[in-house]
């Protein structure tokens, strides 16, 4: 097994992903000459490739997608031994419709910039969150996550995504399909206990947020870091619709914390429950819902980042 494997996900980003791809396949087999690329043919297949790949001895995992291929990807180095893990790399060639996780690690935007990173780039820990949820059917499973999961509207909005897919790319499709749920919003009541303390309440939308952005450049929780051994625990109250539809253009310059009802508030672990149906969105997929526990492992992963300048 090649050190670098690169996992292709050729349907993500409306085949974008297999496009981008072939415009840098050479240069970056060419500076990684101990490389090979797997190409995914089925939801879930990165995972096994990953969790293979890591048995195999690879060193460095790369996303070549979206945030739903790196998600997988993610997955499947969870399931190795954490003596493997340790020594893998993870990282991605943003080519899907969101891409928040790229955004977040300050990938850069030009098929140059985003070679030389997979080249010289270096890898640094990072915080991965944990969710323990109910999956179809009540089974129980379980999931990781790098940027989000949240609960409440932003599950309704994965939900409609999912069904009706993105035809106006990522950021377009949430901002509309965000904007019809904000028209029909309901809040629900939701028994909350984050780090022991009792938080329940009627809301709108819970975000557990590991990084800073959501939906294709959402700035829901600005001010995260990544590798504090915290999420940032985004909650927006019960407010008339026309109150959330004031405060929607705000989440995109990340100032919607200062509006009323919107509450930011530092965790490690948070149980949510609720008699209603609350389903969940994890790194922007539709995926089970309440009730669920979500927590933090500190560094448990290494990414693949942009080198540092030198002052």
């Amino acid at each position: 097994m090649a050190a670098n494997i690169f996992i292709l996900n050729p349907a993500a980003g409306h085949g974008r992903a297999g496009r981008v791809w072939d415009s840098l396949k050479d240069a970056a087999l060419r500076l990684l000459p101990a490389s090979a690329c797997l190409v995914t043919e089925r939801p879930g297949h990165a995972s096994e490739l990953a969790r293979e790949a890591v048995l195999a001895g690879a060193t460095r995992l790369i996303a070549v997608g979206g945030d739903g291929t790196f998600s997988e990807t993610l997955e499947g180095l969870m399931a190795a031994p954490g003596y493997l893990r340790r020594n893998v790399a993870l990282g991605a060639v943003p080519a899907g419709s969101g891409c928040d996780l790229a955004r977040h690690l300050g990938y850069p935007g030009d098929r140059d910039g985003l070679i030389d990173l997979l080249a010289r780039g270096t890898a640094r820990p990072m915080d991965v969150g944990r969710i323990d949820y109910t999956g179809p059917g009540g089974v129980p499973r379980r999931r990781h996550f790098m940027n989000i999961a949240a609960f409440g509207l932003a599950g309704d909005v994965a939900h409609s995504i999912k069904a009706s897919g993105k035809p106006l790319g990522g950021t377009l499709s949430y901002f509309f399909v965000s904007l019809r749920a904000l028209l029909t919003a309901k809040a629900k009541e939701i028994r909350l206990r984050a780090d022991g303390r009792d938080m329940p309440g009627r809301y709108h939308l819970g975000v557990l947020a590991n990084t800073t952005s959501m939906g294709g450049g959402m700035l829901i929780a600005p001010g995260a870091k990544d590798d504090d051994g915290l999420l940032d625990l985004v909650l927006v109250g019960d407010m008339s619709r026309l109150s959330l539809l004031r405060s929607f253009p705000a989440l995109y310059k990340g100032k919607h914390l200062n509006s009323p009802g919107v509450t930011l508030t530092a965790v490690r672990r948070l149980e949510a429950d609720s008699d209603e149906a609350v389903y969940l969105n994890i790194d922007g997929e539709a995926d089970g819902m309440l009730p669920a526990v979500f927590e933090t492992l500190p560094l448990a992963v290494n990414v693949l980042a942009p080198a540092k300048k030198n002052a």
